[in-house]
């Protein structure tokens, strides 16, 4: 066979027939990590049998690096190449054409991209405020003012050095690492003669600390002792025996309540089938306080000795020793009060003397609003005998010229009558 013979049949063995099928891919060249450019590996081809053509090879038979060196070992396939510019490029025909990404896919991608960069932003800021409060928000000064925001402080028996001492905080502490709730209620349980004990904070590293001094006001038996209390009803101490110069306050303690020196005392409203509709929705510690802010309003304060909340229905407190005070429910407290104090301390002249004593109900009120005094007193004064010259007038009002029920049922509401407020 000539050369030319063998040409042909080499070139007719290399190219497939056109209506032969390309060889299938491998999954390298659908991955793509074929490289590109690389000429693929020529399959070596043996010779017919039986052509009689001889080996013209000498030395050891040369191995193509793409086969086996088992003897089952089958050779590779040809790989095509991946570059389309290529001439041995061939598309797959089994190969499926590429997805088209609508435009709601793309929307829903642009608004994870976007809530993804949110995200990020929100945590390299929450990351900056905790680094440069941690950083630099430290303690640097300590504040003690009244409760008004005046200084100097007014703190009582205590000192400043004294109250900072209790709040456990040093100066280069975290400014924020506290909780001044917390602070605030440490300096109440731990100083009984303080009403107020309020901390703060101010930027950039300021402890604020507002104080108010507690005073002596009332006394209450609880059991065989006696217990001391501000004008907040503070516990402060407890006594034996019964202090002096003190408000009585009757009232009933609920149950469970601390007595221990710097506790609070609650003040329990009546058992509801004693409380009526106008004094059940009254609690009875707000009624306490206004009771008490009225009375230091219109003078009675200094002279009040006893002071009775057991029956809300039934308030009433002792003047002097030698008047009691009869409110009834707490509806128009600050009108009653400032009605008994007209008649108590004779403004106009025809209220009580200084020797008066007795009972003085301004509990009841008309339908104008106007409140009907009753003064019973304790001791019954016969009434005088006119005299010749006296006139009807004078006869009808007797001794009782003040205007106050001696014991004999005549009216005690004074004239004029002051109005209620509106």
């Amino acid at each position: 066979m000539d050369r030319d013979q063998r040409s042909r049949r080499q070139k007719t063995a290399a190219t497939p027939p056109p209506n032969r099928r390309p060889a299938p891919r491998s999954m390298k060249s659908r991955l793509g990590l074929t490289k590109q450019g690389q000429p693929p590996r020529q399959k070596q081809t043996r010779p017919a049998q039986g052509s009689g053509r001889p080996n013209t090879q000498s030395g050891p038979q040369q191995r193509n690096p793409g086969q086996g060196t088992g003897p089952n070992t089958a050779p590779r396939r040809q790989q095509s190449a991946q570059n389309p510019q290529n001439p041995a490029y061939r598309q797959n025909p089994n190969r499926r054409p590429p997805r088209r990404v609508t435009h709601a896919e793309q929307l829903r991608k642009r608004r994870r991209r976007a809530m993804l960069g949110m995200l990020v932003v929100l945590a390299v800021l929450i990351g900056g405020i905790i680094l440069s409060i941690n950083l630099l928000f430290k303690v640097t000064d300590f504040r003690i003012e009244n409760s008004d925001g005046s200084t100097p402080a007014n703190t009582g028996i205590y000192s400043e050095d004294q109250i900072i001492s209790l709040l456990g905080i040093s100066v280069g502490d975290n400014l924020f690492g506290f909780s001044t709730k917390e602070k605030s209620q440490i300096l109440l349980n731990s100083l009984p003669y303080l009403d107020v004990a309020e901390v703060g904070t101010q930027m950039p590293g300021t402890v604020v600390i507002k104080v108010q001094p507690a005073t002596e006001r009332f006394m209450l038996q609880y059991g065989a002792q006696w217990l001391v209390l501000s004008d907040h009803l503070k516990v402060l101490r407890a006594s034996d025996t019964q202090p002096e110069g003190l408000i009585w306050l009757e009232a009933n303690v609920a149950q469970g309540q601390s007595m221990t020196p710097g506790s609070f005392l609650t003040v329990q409203d009546q058992a509801d089938e004693q409380a009526t509709a106008e004094s059940s929705h009254i609690p009875a510690q707000e009624t306490l306080e206004q009771l008490m802010a009225e009375l230091e309003t219109y003078g009675l304060l200094d002279g009040v000795s006893i002071v009775d909340l057991t029956d809300m229905s039934e308030l009433n407190f002792f003047y002097q020793g030698r008047v009691s005070v009869t409110l009834g429910t707490a509806n128009n407290l600050d009108y009653k009060i400032r009605f008994a104090a007209n008649l108590i301390l004779d403004v106009d002249g025809t209220g009580l003397t200084a020797s008066d004593r007795g009972t003085l109900d301004v509990s009841r009120q008309l339908e104008d609003g106007s409140i009907q005094a009753t003064f019973n007193s304790d001791t019954s004064t016969p009434t005088p005998a006119p005299t010749p010259e006296a006139t009807d007038g004078d006869a009808e009002t007797g001794d009782g010229g003040d205007g106050t029920d001696s014991g004999d049922g005549r009216d005690a509401s004074p004239e004029p009558q002051p109005t209620p407020e509106a």
